[in-house]
Parts: C-alpha cells; structure tokens; sequence
C-alpha cells in the first residue's frame, strides 16, 4: 500500500513540474497576427473565410403532409394518440421575395382521417402558416406552425394539440 501511494505522489510531482506557468505552450492558434508562425512545438493553423454550403433550389411546387395527434395524459408518461376530424388550414403570408400579403390568403384546407392523416398537394412556393384546428367540441388547443419556401417536393409537418388547461 505505502508503495503505491508514494508512486501517486511521485506522478503529482512529475505533474506539476510539467504544468507550470513556465513550461505550457499555448494552443495551436487561428489569430491573424501570427497566421503561420509557431508557438512552441506547434505551427498556428490559419483559415479564411468558410464558404456555407449551397441549399438546393427552392422547388416550382411541393405536397405537404403529416399526422395531427392529441397529447393525452397517462398515469406517468404522456401518450399521443392520432386525432381524427382536425382541420388543417394553409394560408399564404408572403411571396418567395418577401413581399408580405395583407391580408393573408387561405390558400387550401383539409380535415384529418381517423389515423389524424393530412395531405395537401400542388403548392406553389412561398411563406406559409398552417393553422391546426381541434375537432369542434373537443377539449385540445388550436395551434399554428410556419413553412418557408420549400427546396423538397415532399415536406411533412406533423403536431400534437395539447389539452386545454
């Protein structure tokens, strides 16, 4: 047992020798002033402006999808479950250039099946808000989601409505 201990101790020491303020180099480093030139052992790495990925084109049409569940509580968990009967409503906001609508354009609407399916086809590309509509007489809030121009000709939007407090 002393034995180990003091090979604890040895590498502290050994450690602590290593690490002191004299002997620590800094990081490779990207600063402009010193592009290229060595700090300690290392060579500074140096890039320039990074170029963002190209997103594909935005596409002269698309469908637009996905399933509406109810949010319902458990005896410990939160389960959602498909909502038949929700209305699902498209309005345009504004164009692809930015040109904002006043007033908004409902463009499409549609109503879920019993598996809470939805599927809305031939959209022209643009800024769009999907307001998600609780079957009437249900205690589930409504609720809105935004879309911008769509660069895949398949986009699903799925939700879940939570209870009303």
């Amino acid at each position: 047992m002393r034995y180990t201990m003091l090979t604890v101790a040895a590498f502290a020491v050994a450690a602590a020798a290593a690490c002191s303020a004299d002997s620590l180099d800094p990081a490779p480093s990207t600063d402009v002033q010193t592009t290229g030139a060595k700090h300690g052992t290392d060579t500074a790495i140096a890039t320039g402006p990074q170029t963002p990925p190209q997103l594909p084109p935005v596409v002269s049409s698309f469908n637009l999808s996905g399933v509406v569940y109810a949010m319902e509580p458990g005896t410990d968990t939160t389960r959602q479950v498909p909502l038949p009967n929700a209305s699902v409503t498209l309005v345009k906001m504004m164009t692809v250039t930015g040109d904002t609508l006043v007033p908004s354009v409902t463009i499409t609407s549609t109503t879920t099946d019993a598996q809470g399916a939805y599927r809305l086809q031939n959209l022209a590309p643009a800024y769009y808000r999907i307001d998600f509509k609780a079957p009437a007489g249900s205690s589930f809030v409504d609720r809105a989601m935004a879309i911008g121009p769509a660069r895949e000709t398949e986009i699903k939007v799925s939700v879940a409505l939570e209870r009303a407090p």
